[in-house]
């Protein structure tokens, strides 16, 4: 049995600090998808560098500060005909304390032997999250005609792409959450709570399926449900598609936990807030075993 191994080191630096005063889940994406490659050269794959995740589990365990050292710290779950999975855990390189832990699956050319490989660590291991489960892949014309639209329809371009030809992988969200909203209001981010509070949404764990990156100048729109409401927490299934195709791009799994920006903690959700996800409930278009 192997141990976790360090295979990237970062700094979080002020462009990567969002709305909530910490780093935004992005750069957690990019410190693993660095990680990913680095570990795969490791095992002397000759394109590790062109490689990229399909299947991505993310959980967050603590906010990462403007000038915080991180590791990545990386091992191999296993492998099968169709993938390797692959573990890491974002930490605190001063402290030891996690940042997030992630489970990554990349799409292999055949079978690989002898691997040397770990446990997934409890501390590693999903909170809501199933990762036997099929993430939901509805059809385009299911969720339109549900009335599930977040975004309006829009054309790609090269700032979606940071100037490639092709969506990159840690960009994938953005095909959820970028653009304009479907009923043409502004997309807020901070929201005023019912004590006059700051309040927004924070990610606590999530589950991104690239089936397809799409490149400059498809046109894609994106769809949103809730899928579970609790007291503080939602989760919540989207979907982004090629409009003219119908094809499914990316699905999309997360759980948010309402966060007090001022208090710097988890709050209940407030009646107006938890009503707009309500009108929204879908559990059946949730992952499914």
């Amino acid at each position: 049995m192997s141990e976790l191994r360090i295979t990237h080191t970062s700094t979080v630096t002020e462009d990567q600090i969002d709305h909530l005063g910490h780093m935004n889940v992005r750069y957690y994406a990019v410190n693993a998808g660095t990680a990913t490659r680095a570990l795969l050269a490791e095992l002397g794959w000759d394109r590790a560098a062109e490689v990229e995740a399909f299947d991505m589990y993310t959980r967050h365990h603590r906010e990462q500060l403007l000038g915080t050292h991180l590791e990545v710290r990386s091992g191999l779950l296993g492998a099968d005909t169709e993938a390797i999975r692959i573990y890491h855990e974002l930490a605190n390189a001063e402290t030891g304390d996690l940042a997030a832990t992630f489970v990554y699956r990349v799409r292999t050319d055949g079978p690989l032997d002898h691997l040397d490989t770990i446990d997934l660590p409890a501390h590693g291991t999903p909170r809501s999250i199933d990762l036997d489960a099929s993430i939901a892949a509805p059809r385009l014309e299911t969720v339109d005609e549900l009335g599930l639209a977040m975004r309006a329809p829009r054309v790609l371009d090269a700032a979606d792409t940071d100037g490639s030809r092709t969506v990159p992988l840690h960009l994938a969200p953005m095909l959820i959450w970028g653009g304009t909203p479907s009923d043409g209001s502004e997309h807020v981010l901070v929201h005023t709570g019912p004590n006059g509070e700051k309040v927004g949404w924070a990610t606590m764990e999530t589950r991104i399926g690239v089936n397809r990156l799409p490149e400059v100048g498809t046109r894609i729109q994106s769809f949103g449900a809730t899928t579970a409401i609790a007291d503080k927490t939602t989760q919540m299934s989207m979907w982004a598609y090629d409009v003219d195709s119908g094809e499914l791009l990316v699905s999309f799994e997360v759980v948010s936990v309402l966060f007090n920006i001022d208090a710097r903690r988890a709050m209940s959700i407030p009646d107006d807030m938890r009503a707009g996800h309500a009108a929204n409930l879908h559990p059946e278009l949730g992952a499914s075993v």
